[in-house]
């Protein structure tokens, strides 16, 4: 591998895990301790850590992503899939951390402002993640496959995945909080779209500029 690859390489891995640690600083800080399960495989582990309380979230995590990394592999490819394990386990370091050494709890018990508060940071962490051909794994990778093979964006795909997730959070923790779980997702959904095309164009117009650079010294 060129020294320039792995400088690449380097600086992707940072930023994927700059994604992980919002994931799970909006997971454990506004979603979780709300009882939100504001989809994803983490919503779901939320929902079986009410039934199962033994095996914790980021346990949980782990164990679902398991299922999903040879479909991320065979499907869209060995540079996303490495990515996607990385983040992964990643997440459920993070998570288990913030948990059990940091002993995370609700910022706000205001379930409107946990929602608010906590999908702008999971959305943003997501899109950063999607940015860079990666993902922090669970159903994100089924949103990747939707997106790769139809004509969905990726937002609009998390939001169909997930709303599996939203009708267990209903059943489990009441329909009103989910409610919030559907707004969390609606929400979160518009915003990485919004957010990947901010990235999008932040580097058309960075690769505009260096082309410019280049023509003016040559």
């Amino acid at each position: 591998m060129k020294k320039y690859d792995i400088a690449k390489a380097i600086k992707e891995y940072f930023i994927v895990t700059v994604g992980v640690i919002l994931v799970a600083f909006g997971l454990q800080y506004f979603y979780s301790p709300n009882d939100i399960a504001g989809g994803g495989l983490s919503g779901l582990s939320l929902v079986i850590n009410h039934y199962v309380p033994a095996l914790s979230i980021g346990t949980l995590v782990f164990l679902g992503n398991l299922i999903l990394f040879a479909i991320a592999f065979l499907l869209i490819g060995s540079d996303f899939g490495a990515k996607t394990i990385y983040a992964s386990f990643a997440l459920s370091f993070v998570m288990d951390f913030m948990e059990k050494v940091m002993h995370s709890y609700a910022l706000t018990t205001n379930l409107a402002l946990a929602v608010l508060c906590g999908t702008l940071i999971i959305g943003t962490g997501l899109a950063i993640a999607f940015s860079i051909n990666a993902s922090t794994g669970g159903t994100d990778i089924l949103a990747k496959i939707l997106n790769k093979y139809t004509n969905f964006n990726i937002g609009i795909a998390l939001l169909m995945v997930d709303l599996f997730v939203v009708v267990a959070g209903a059943f489990t923790f009441g329909l009103n909080k989910g409610f919030y779980s559907l707004i969390a997702v609606i929400l979160n959904g518009l915003l990485v779209d919004r957010v990947i095309d901010m990235i999008a164009k932040h580097k058309e117009k960075k690769a505009l500029e260096e082309s410019n650079k280049e023509e003016t010294v040559a």
